[in-house]
């Protein structure tokens, strides 16, 4: 393939069998896609108090995501900056974090303060100057509806452009309000892309998800490309989430229009965070690639703050349940997906036209951003 359609016949899939299966590709797309995008790295609740860190990947590389003392998130390389070791493997609630190497310690805002025996003298340290340029290396960030999205490149566009036709479309729901009700991890034998396809893929729901309506709710999807970076559909009149629903309705983000208050969004953030957004209730699959066969996906859920208490216990509970089925539902379906992309045959695979438009945008995007990398 060497432009992004060549040698693609009408119909049949944009991306060749072997882009879900070489590590080749999958080397190339974390240099093309994952650091030249804003991406997910992580969620703000991971450091939720002062004083808290967590490590994560991204585009294979070691990261950092702090919360000071002064309560100030920060995204860092995560590596000693002497030799550098990967300084912290599990989250902590350290205010300090120490390399076990040679014992080199920052604080949570990135500041080096400690270098035991620096010219060989105990309680001997560098000058300020020095201290101060070797500080962890700092990684552009910015935090919105619940997560924490990273720069490492030079993003095709400022965050604040990417992010404005969802903004815009959801101005009147209050995404400030946002409180965790339940997360999970998953493991997933299968390529990022199938990950995506899958949830742009609405055919599929009344024959693996019945508990999202019958088909006649497939049809009631409307195809939606915010941007080209930001597509999926939308469902104006709602659907999944429906029998979630408990005799405690959950309250609305806000002052939700009636209007809006039936409707369910249902967007991908190119590339690796999957949006699902009712006027009660927030979802987010974020996913990791770790390998051309290995992704592991963050998936959170959020209600109003409003519905935190016990009175609402039951109701956040019927609709994480029915959430996370729908999700555990997916997961045979994805390896079994990843499996068939050994055939051969897999290099046919057709596209309809009445279904897969979106899917078609999906990998149109994926195969751009690849011209010349492969």
């Amino acid at each position: 393939m060497t432009g992004p359609l060549a040698g693609r016949e009408p119909g049949v899939s944009l991306l060749p069998a072997d882009a879900y299966t070489d590590p080749a590709v999958f080397a190339a797309e974390q240099s093309a896609i994952f650091e030249n995008r804003w991406v997910w790295a992580g969620y703000t609740h991971w450091v939720a108090e002062p004083g808290s860190s967590r490590p994560v990947t991204v585009a294979g590389r070691p990261l950092l995501i702090t919360r000071d003392p002064a309560g100030q998130i920060h995204v860092f390389h995560n590596i000693c900056r002497h030799r550098g070791m990967v300084l912290s493997e599990e989250p902590s609630t350290r205010k300090r974090l120490r390399c076990p190497y040679h014992y080199w310690t920052y604080d949570l805002d990135g500041g080096l303060c400690g270098t035991p025996y620096w010219d060989r003298r105990k309680g001997s340290a560098p000058d300020d100057a020095t201290k101060d340029a070797l500080g962890l290396i700092p990684v552009t960030h910015a935090e919105w509806a619940g997560m924490v999205l990273v720069a490492l490149g030079e993003p095709v566009r400022p965050l604040d452009e990417t992010l404005a036709p969802l903004r815009q479309r959801w101005a009147p729901v209050d995404l400030d309000r946002l409180h965790l009700a339940a997360e999970d991890r998953y493991e997933i034998a299968a390529n990022w892309k199938l990950v995506v396809e899958n949830f742009l893929d609405f055919y599929h729901l009344p024959f693996v998800h019945p508990q999202v309506g019958p088909a006649a709710a497939a049809l009631d999807i409307d195809d939606v490309v915010l941007a080209e970076d930001i597509l999926g559909g939308c469902y104006p009149r709602g659907a999944a989430g429906k029998a979630s629903k408990t005799e405690t309705p959950l309250p609305a983000f806000g002052d939700v229009p009636a209007a809006l208050r039936d409707r369910q969004d249902i967007f991908c953030l190119f590339p690796n965070a999957l949006l699902f957004l009712e006027a009660d209730w927030f979802q987010v699959i974020a996913f990791e690639p770790v390998t051309p066969e290995r992704t592991v996906e963050h998936m959170a859920i959020f209600v109003d703050r409003s519905a935190a208490g016990p009175e609402f216990s039951d109701a956040r509970k019927a609709l994480s349940t029915v959430l996370f089925e729908v999700n555990d539902q997916d997961v045979p379906i994805l390896e079994r997906l990843q499996r068939g992309r050994r055939s051969p045959a897999a290099d046919r695979n057709h596209l309809l036209p009445s279904w897969d438009q979106i899917t078609a945008r999906f990998q149109t995007l994926v195969a751009s951003a690849m011209e010349g990398h492969r």
